[in-house]
């Protein structure tokens, strides 16, 4: 009997440092690997990153060994054409515009769905006005050309129509396979960290790359407030370009013994476990891993109500507190309520939409492919 053909599923990633997009990017892997006749590759622009060891059992990793994202063009078109995967999803902005002029300059019939992790209106601020108009441009010249752009989150729909000038009806909203039997059997790990180990004060754990984006300094600003009538601590886990900036602001306000910088850590949801409160204090984001996790892990939550995702996961304050972006009062009266509340917390509603299984069904259902075998179920 002739062995039936495996549907080949090539993920796209400039690398695997440690973040959002990568992580769900190997859930993503995950869950693909369980599905009867499903082959999947991992191709690296640079095969590096907190994340390498990470990397699935079963699922190739092809280094393209290039450090720019311009520089994986050439190489990426040369494995479609060699190794003729039947898609390809991509994630991170430079990575899609890479990954679909890839697949045009390949010649081959690969499927291509980039995945926007992030809220573009808000990302594209930040740039000075001729990276603005350069990365604009690229967008809209290959992004229609995809066979599927993605969002993560539906308030991020309309917003990416406009910056890709694909129609919004054209658009498929997936939630990201946060919640996977992978990451559940590292919830209950102990976290390597004093205060939560033997600290009596309650402690504020935040998680993100320490950038801009995250404006971890509201965050700080409101713990050195909130410390006024609530004694507690922070523990930031993330690296990043304002680590020395942060640094100093922690010691400007007196803050060493009280707020804490560890890091970057692969298992963060061991951390969720012991805090009394997870933050979030972004600006902007796109569908925020950190919030899923928080509701799984059974964790208070203070978040902004940025573009786009806290809104949404958290069901307008139902599931956490929402408070203005960049607003220090507010955050600190938050935080306050959150460490003293003792209502009851969301029930498994609250995350039930991220489940794996949930994920790579709706992926495998925009490139046609049916199958029934079941993903493990990712239950608490």
């Amino acid at each position: 009997m002739t062995k039936p053909k495996l549907f080949h599923i090539a993920l796209f990633l400039p690398s695997l440092e440690g973040g959002g997009a990568q992580r769900i990017t190997l859930s993503l892997a995950q869950g693909l690997l369980q599905m009867e006749g499903v082959k999947v590759d991992i191709v690296l622009g640079q095969a590096q990153g907190s994340f390498l060891k990470d990397v699935p059992a079963g699922v190739r990793l092809i280094n393209l060994n290039r450090s720019r994202m311009l520089y994986t063009i050439l190489p990426l078109a040369r494995y479609l054409r060699s190794e003729r995967p039947n898609a390809m999803v991509s994630a991170l902005d430079y990575a899609n515009v890479a990954a679909i002029l890839a697949s045009i300059l390949s010649g081959t019939k690969v499927r291509t769905a980039a995945v926007l992790h992030n809220h573009l209106s808000s990302a594209l601020a930040r740039f000075s006005w001729w990276k603005r108009y350069i990365f604009r441009l690229l967008i809209r010249n290959t992004h229609p050309h995809a066979h599927a752009v993605i969002v993560v989150s539906r308030g991020m729909a309309e917003d990416a129509a406009q910056i890709t000038g694909v129609p919004v009806e054209h658009i498929r909203v997936i939630y990201n396979p946060v919640i996977d039997p992978h990451l559940l059997r590292r919830t209950n790990d102990s976290p390597n960290h004093l205060w939560l180990n033997t600290s009596n004060l309650p402690v504020i754990l935040a998680i993100g790359r320490l950038t801009v984006q995250k404006d971890f300094s509201t965050l700080i600003k409101a713990v050195s407030l909130l410390r006024n009538n609530t004694p507690s601590r922070l523990i930031i886990l993330g690296e990043g370009e304002q680590r020395k900036e942060l640094q100093t602001l922690v010691s400007s306000l007196k803050l060493k013994d009280y707020v804490d910088l560890p890091g970057f850590m692969s298992n963060p949801r061991s951390f969720m476990q012991h805090a009394a409160v997870v933050a979030l204090s972004s600006r902007w984001e796109a569908l925020p891993t950190v919030l899923i996790e928080a509701l799984h892990c059974g964790a208070r939550i203070v978040s902004t109500d940025c573009p786009c995702g806290p809104s949404e996961i958290l069901a307008q304050g139902k599931y956490g507190r929402l408070v203005p972006v960049g607003d220090v009062d507010r955050m600190a009266q938050a935080l306050t309520e959150a460490i003293n509340d003792k209502s009851p917390l969301p029930t498994a509603e609250s995350w039930q939409p991220y489940l794996i299984e949930t994920s790579v069904r709706q992926y495998l259902d925009i490139f046609g492919i049916n199958t029934h075998k079941s993903i493990p179920k990712s239950t608490p």
